[in-house]
């Protein structure tokens, strides 16, 4: 069953369009990646999918409710913004304490502090917190709602290492609950690790919907670099695979990743051994496409 069906989607703020178009559907149980660079307009289908904001035109469907049931579709969505705010001088159990009070919920606090790994500073004042414990804060504060689908803009922002592993553990737990979780991120190589499904925005438009095992079937771009002189096999294997040189010791193929180990083999097996192998995926090509 779908958790989300976006058809049709446009939005304006003004004369500028900022969704144009928009179409994508998800099953339930997913981690979504979306990508884009700054004003791609991820945070503005981000706001749609949250209820804060109506589109224009097309339609939305959260776990088979429209956004016009909007009561429906809040009680199961919960959102997390970019730069999560609290009451600094209040610790992390009183705040969420409010929190469920606005909600009008009843959930064991504690429960929630250790789901997201803050059980042993819940009575810590928020203004003594890291960046990264404001974050799992923010986000045990989308779990009052018991959320069906867990929207996160930009959660990386700011983090250390430590961190951001934290945070990526996290999202796997909850994903492992069941939750279906969108996560926004300018971070390419970050986000790539963590979802499953890929879209990629540019201009209020989609530029590339792609699934984690589509991307890894698809032809990358890999770059080969050698000290030694190509020996002349080497040479008739790589213009067989119609090797673009870039210099004499410096070539791209487009390659799965099958493909490339058996490459890798043969090359040594002819006596030149890659000094360096470095891959660009089809998301990261198409990234670089249109924000370099």
């Amino acid at each position: 069953m779908n958790i989300l069906e976006v058809e049709n989607l446009s939005l304006a703020y003004g004369k500028q369009q900022v969704l144009d178009d928009i179409s994508f559907e998800f099953k339930k149980g997913k981690i979504i990646g979306l990508l884009g660079p700054n004003g791609a307009g991820k945070s503005s289908i981000l706001k749609v999918l949250a209820g804060l904001v109506f589109a224009d035109s097309g339609k939305l469907k959260i776990n088979n409710q429209s956004q016009t049931e909007f009561h429906k579709v809040k009680s199961i969505t919960g959102f997390h913004i970019d730069s999560p705010s609290f009451y600094p001088f209040l610790s992390a159990k009183e705040n969420l304490y409010l929190l469920m009070k606005m909600n009008q919920k009843q959930i064991d606090i504690d429960v929630l502090l250790r789901k997201v790994g803050l059980e042993n500073v819940g009575s810590k004042k928020v203004r003594f917190f890291s960046t990264g414990m404001k974050q799992r804060l923010a986000i045990a504060q989308t779990l009052l709602r018991s959320p069906e689908l867990l929207i996160l803009d930009e959660p990386f922002n700011g983090l250390d290492p430590n961190g951001f592993q934290d945070l990526i553990d996290l999202i796997q737990k909850l994903n492992a609950e069941g939750i279906t979780i969108v996560v926004s991120s300018h971070l390419l190589n970050e986000l790539e690790q963590l979802a499953e499904h890929f879209i990629l925005l540019h201009h209020g438009k989609i530029a590339l919907d792609i699934s984690k095992k589509e991307l890894q079937k698809s032809k990358n771009k890999v770059e080969f670099n050698f000290i030694s002189e190509l020996t002349e096999a080497s040479i008739q294997l790589l213009n067989d695979k119609k090797a673009e040189f870039i210099s004499e010791n410096r070539l791209i193929l487009k390659l799965n990743p099958k493909e490339v180990e058996q490459l890798v083999l043969a090359l040594v097996h002819n006596g030149n051994s890659p000094v360096k192998v470095e891959t660009l995926t089809l998301l990261q090509e198409k990234y670089l496409e249109i924000t370099v």
